[in-house]
């Protein structure tokens, strides 16, 4: 006997004094601070065609659409329920002439996209290796937190793909891997330019690092004061 499936629950939030409004699931992939941090430190600098890797429910991208000297935004999400979530809040939010979204996996981004396409790249991937840690039995949450769909090389090496020569390169990450995310980015010609680490209180290690990276730059770090997000 066929089953049909069952529509995601949502519930309603609104961010920003309401300036924002956003479905979340009432259980699975939720977004984080580290989505609203990432937002906010790309904000002076991203421009023009954005692409976001991994979008969930498309929070970032909407968030970088009210940025004037972003043209476009297109939010790229591998899960079909997440597709439909983006595509719900970019209605919600009025935002269609400025955010599109396209269904598709990271690794094949060949198949959708040209070369040099884009002239911004943001991300926020998954924090931990696959094989590492307690996988959430969830499979939208285990997939914001573990490499399920795309290691951090792959999702480098889309990036890089997507990003025309001189483009620029955000990302949140998890700062225990802060090595493997320069070092990746460099194996991909995208040179860190800024960095700044995120700490839950002063006088604790960080547990996330903001980086901006440019495609084809010169070497050049820029590292910024410490973050605390108690103090937000």
């Amino acid at each position: 006997m066929l089953h049909e499936k069952q529509p995601m629950p949502f519930e309603l939030h609104e961010l920003f004094d309401g300036s924002l409004k956003l479905y979340q699931p009432k259980q699975g992939y939720r977004f984080s601070v580290d989505s609203i941090l990432l937002a906010e430190f790309a904000a002076a600098k991203a421009y023009g065609h954005v692409a976001d890797l991994g979008a969930g429910s498309g929070v970032l991208s909407l968030l970088l659409s009210r940025s004037a000297q972003v043209q476009q935004v297109t939010a790229l999400e591998i899960q079909g329920d997440l597709v439909e979530l983006i595509l719900k809040n970019v209605s919600l939010n009025r935002c269609e002439g400025k955010v599109s979204v396209t269904q598709c996996d990271i690794r094949q981004i060949r198949k959708h996209f040209p070369a040099g396409f884009f002239d911004t790249v943001i991300t926020n991937p998954p924090f931990y290796a696959a094989g590492t840690g307690k996988v959430n039995p969830d499979a939208q949450k285990a997939a914001a937190r573990h490499e399920v769909h795309g290691t951090l090389q792959d999702f480098l090496r889309a990036a890089a793909y997507l990003l025309k020569t001189g483009g620029s390169f955000f990302a949140v990450y998890n700062a225990e891997r802060t090595a493997d995310l320069i070092a990746g980015m460099r194996q991909e010609r995208i040179e860190p330019k800024v960095m700044q680490c995120v700490h839950p209180h002063k006088g604790e290690p960080a547990t996330m690092v903001l980086v901006e990276g440019i495609k084809g730059a010169g070497v050049a770090l820029s590292i910024r004061p410490p973050l605390f997000v108690a103090q937000r």
